[in-house]
């Protein structure tokens, strides 16, 4: 048995923690002892699931860091605050002594820092790719891009210090990243098969890491977001959601949920309800713009505005879903076989927009059509197609097939890491 230390990222974003509760889970179930480590916001994403957490960094990024953004640049996501504390021992307390792990599983967005743990510790890494990224967007070119773009002495000083030495190159330093092995936990079915679009023999497609359970074998929550909507039972659910990254394009995210709302208004549409998951910040905003908060609300009667929700258990009773395009809730969708809608807001999504009309699982219409009476046809045109329901089906098996393998193919892939195979 070994002891593996999962750092799915650096920040709180569901999509790229969750599926690693599904593969912490896979990799207990294998014999291996198992834990997670992040800044105090993470520790309610895992909570539900009985992990164990280490807390760390969280004199830098105190707890309230992911809504409040106290630290300089404003606005930027990504910070360099922690690699040279990182570089100097402040995860000491973790990967040295008796009880230090023999494996680090750090998200793709972690790179550069699982890069840090390597060198100063001597830690085998494994990576895990959240998202269905560009061949030449590989890790070192990730963590190297991080450094570039820093003062040169301070990348240097970052390099130096994380390998134990003077005047180290940026290719000495980007090794680990070069060598280490790469999961990516979608089937590779959903995935392009163009000629351009192949990775290197270390970066492996495994199984989807969709579905979660606790830890301890107890049973999980109904709503693990501690976020509890009234959705109705007698109703056609359409689910929408700009994913757990909604601040970074927190204007078209707007737009698109008041367009959504507005559809709801449109005829013929008594029979279905919608529930919108907008994150907090703009749930304060349209709980004042639609007077939810003084008990005059103009909302149409069949719309609930929700932070969170479950989306696991959404997906069971939905018969749509409008979303921007993340990896993890087009997974879910394929899963229980919900027919997308697909608006991208930015970053990968545009071609995950590609890959849902090629595998015929969704539609993904033009950003000018984001009229009412557009958005109803859309909902109709989604609903109706057995040419999307028969794709669903025939991916969603797909995904079955990958997740019934035993072992799973990441656990094979981290197991052969631990016995140098």
């Amino acid at each position: 048995m070994a002891k593996i230390m999962l750092w799915p990222d650096v920040y709180r974003e569901h999509g790229h923690w969750l599926p690693a509760v599904n593969l912490a889970k896979s990799l207990q179930d294998d014999g291996h002892q198992v834990e997670f480590m992040g800044i105090p916001d993470c520790a309610s994403i895992v909570a539900p699931y009985q992990a164990t957490f280490r807390t760390i960094l969280e004199d830098i990024y105190v707890p309230g860091h992911s809504v409040n953004d106290r630290l300089e640049p404003v606005g930027q996501r990504w910070k360099p605050h922690h690699l040279l504390p990182m570089c100097r021992g402040a995860l000491d307390d973790i990967f040295t002594g008796a009880n230090k792990p023999d494996l680090l599983v750090a998200g793709y967005f972690a790179c550069l820092e699982a890069a840090i743990l390597s060198h100063k510790y001597d830690i085998p890494i494994v990576l895990l790719t959240t998202y269905l990224r560009h061949p030449d967007d590989d890790p070192a070119m990730f963590a190297k891009t991080k450094l570039v773009f820093m003062h040169e002495q301070v990348a240097q000083k970052i390099i130096d210090t994380a390998m134990g030495g003077a005047d180290n190159t940026l290719e000495e330093f980007l090794q680990p990243l070069e060598d280490c092995e790469e999961i990516i936990p979608c089937p590779r079915d959903f995935d392009y098969f163009d000629d351009d679009w192949k990775h290197g023999e270390k970066t492996h497609y495994v199984e989807p890491m969709i579905l979660r359970a606790p830890l301890d074998g107890s049973s999980l929550p109904s709503n693990p977001t501690g976020y509890d909507p009234p959705i109705p039972t007698d109703k056609k659910i359409i689910y929408a959601t700009s994913g757990s990254q909604v601040a970074d394009y927190e204007d078209m995210a707007r737009q698109f949920f008041k367009n959504l709302i507005a559809m709801m208004n449109t005829p013929n549409m008594g029979s279905y309800h919608l529930v919108l998951a907008m994150g907090d910040k703009l749930l304060a905003e349209f709980e004042v713009l639609y007077k939810v908060d003084i008990g005059q609300s103009t909302l149409p009667s069949n719309v609930t505005l929700t932070a969170w929700v479950s989306q696991l258990e959404i997906m069971k009773a939905a018969d749509a879903v409008f979303m921007h395009g993340g990896l993890a809730t087009i997974k879910e969708s394929i899963l229980e076989e919900v027919p997308i809608v697909i608006f991208p807001h930015g970053k990968d999504q545009v071609d995950n927009a590609l890959r849902i009309e090629r595998a015929g699982v969704g539609i993904s219409p033009k950003v000018d059509v984001l009229t009412p009476q557009a958005l109803r046809k859309l909902l109709t045109e989604a609903t109706t197609s057995t040419w999307i329901r028969k794709s669903l089906g025939a991916m969603s098996g797909l995904f079955a097939a990958a997740d019934a393998e035993d072992p799973k193919p990441s656990v094979s892939i981290i197991n052969d890491v631990l016995t140098g195979s």
